[in-house]
């Protein structure tokens, strides 16, 4: 275990998500930062008109109209030939593509926000472009990543072996386990575990959870520490560290 050391949380925004909060504000665990709008994609059957199309000149229609705010009625393109006809947008939104089997993708925003929250209490230290940096304090445990990925959770005070402890009341839990097996994993993703530690180091192991091992002395010291009371933590498995936060 390492002394108190200063970790970031990067949050990445679409764009024209709009934001709740300003560089320099000390936000709340849970605490919204920003709501986006959820887009939708529609996809409509052009196949008559473009699907004949020249590769060519389709290309020319997404390059022309790529990423552009489009209006029900708005004029693509005439057909060819003697009787030819207009084409037009038959929604409002932005264009996707024409893609190789002829269908129009348009993407629309819904009548709902997605609200984004903050996974600890923090400092915002930089807005940037589509991005929230958020500073906090937290002793670290070095490990090796079993299964890659990270995740936020609280850690549960006690030791978890057994598939028949495995319930709902570990939802957004992060557990302290001897016990790989696919079926004890399975079980854990179910009922809501977002990350393990582990001190067995085992190679096969089948599970979409993030997985840590920690070795005799970091297990005991974060155990003796940390691991018998609930306290906000964060496994990064492709790091292969444990960041237990401190305020």
């Amino acid at each position: 275990m390492k002394a108190r050391i200063k970790a970031k949380w990067v949050i990445k925004l679409p764009k024209g998500a709009k934001l709740l909060i300003k560089k320099g504000e000390i936000v709340n665990k849970s605490q919204i930062l920003a709501q986006v709008s959820i887009r939708q994609t529609e996809s409509f059957d052009f196949s008559q008109f473009f699907g004949l199309m020249s590769l060519e000149k389709r290309e020319g229609l997404n390059d022309k109209f790529k990423n552009n705010l489009v209006n029900k009625g708005d004029l693509i393109c005439m057909t060819g030939g003697i009787f030819s006809k207009k084409v037009c947008f038959p929604s409002d939104g932005i264009f996707l593509e024409i893609d190789e089997f002829g269908n129009l993708k348009i993407e629309k925003n819904s009548n709902s926000n997605k609200e984004v929250i903050s996974p600890v209490r923090a400092i915002v230290s930089k807005i940037e472009d589509e991005k929230i940096v958020l500073d906090f304090e937290a002793k670290e445990f070095k490990g090796e990543g079993l299964i890659d990925g990270k995740a936020w959770g609280e850690n549960y005070p006690k030791l978890i072996n057994e598939i028949k402890e495995l319930t709902f009341e570990l939802k957004n839990k992060i557990i302290l386990t001897t016990n790989l097996s696919k079926s004890f994993l399975t079980k854990a993703d179910v009922v809501g575990v977002t990350g393990v530690i582990t001190n067995i180091m085992e190679e096969d192991i089948e599970t979409n959870l993030p997985v840590l091992y920690l070795d005799s002395e970091e297990w005991n010291s974060f155990w003796k520490n940390y691991g018998q009371k609930q306290q906000d933590i964060l496994v990064n498995a492709r790091l292969g560290r444990l960041l237990v936060v401190v305020e």
